[in-house]
């Protein structure tokens, strides 16, 4: 896994998501906050919007905080938690990414409660699982190398069980590509280090990193973050044109798949100046 990076390499071992989000631009509606894989609330019975209509329309105009406080309402007022649960998420850990200190780890620990929540509300839907999995990730940003490996074995865990119960999930499979990337690409002193901390997880590899970013595009082909996260592994594995291709693509898109899609386009452009001058 961005920020905008989905996952960062830290320490002993870079075991972790790159799912960071920046706000929508002024202007964009409600609709757009909500992630491709998520059930649309159901519809209001009265033109006063609730809690979770709220929530999305804060989020469109990146008030993130605005946009938690109102999940977290329908939250506790609704008795479809599992809705309410994963944006809560969403909103809780992206807040992350723009905090410090005491706050950042209040924000990261309550993500993960909250993503914990959401799979005991609902343990055979894929949505619960998946967002667990990004807010541990984003967690683990933040921990020592031994906390790293722990949780990257959980989010592997996660994600895989949200791709076996919905395998139609885009996000899901950015997260497990990022994953595999980043296990991939542990060098030796990093897999020495993680040896004595219980081994690096197993099977791995940047093919799988590739296939699963195939396969998030194929599912979400508007979303930017897939596109852009496709093309800088094509990079790390030195498949220049295949970056370039998949770069050019994700500055072309509409920014409206995502949060943070203006920050991954400036970072499509960044990496696509630094490719080699075509022939």
């Amino acid at each position: 896994m961005s920020v905008a990076r989905m996952f960062r390499t830290l320490g002993l071992a870079a075991l972790t998501l790159a799912l960071t989000m920046l706000s929508l631009p002024a202007g964009m509606g409600a609709a757009a906050a909500r992630a491709a894989d998520e059930p649309a609330p159901p519809a209001a019975s009265s033109p006063a919007p609730g809690p979770l209509a709220r929530g999305d329309e804060a989020y469109a105009r990146g008030d993130l905080a605005a946009a938690a406080a109102a999940y977290d309402q329908a939250f506790h007022g609704t008795p479809d938690k599992l809705v309410a649960l994963c944006r809560l998420v969403r909103a809780e850990s992206e807040m992350a990414e723009d905090s410090s200190g005491q706050s950042q780890q209040r924000l990261l620990s309550s993500a993960v409660t909250h993503g914990r929540d959401a799979v005991a509300a609902a343990p055979d839907s894929a949505l619960g699982h998946v967002w667990l999995a990004v807010a541990l990730g984003r967690q683990a940003l933040h921990q020592g190398p031994k906390s790293r490996l722990a949780l990257a074995r959980e989010i592997k865990s996660e994600v895989d069980r949200g791709i076996a119960i919905n395998p139609n999930i885009g996000r899901a499979y950015h997260v497990r590509a990022a994953w595999n990337r980043n296990i991939a690409s542990l060098n030796f002193v990093e897999r020495s280090g993680a040896a004595m901390l219980g081994g690096v997880p197993k099977g791995a590899s940047m093919e799988n990193a590739v296939a699963d970013f195939e396969k998030a595009v194929a599912l979400e082909p508007e979303y930017v973050n897939h596109r852009l996260e496709l093309g800088r592994t094509y990079h790390m594995m030195h498949r220049e044109a295949d970056a370039r291709r998949e770069l050019e693509k994700c500055i072309a898109l509409a920014p409206v798949s995502s949060a943070r899609d203006a920050r991954y386009q400036t970072e499509a452009r960044q990496l696509l100046s630094r490719l080699p001058r075509q022939p």
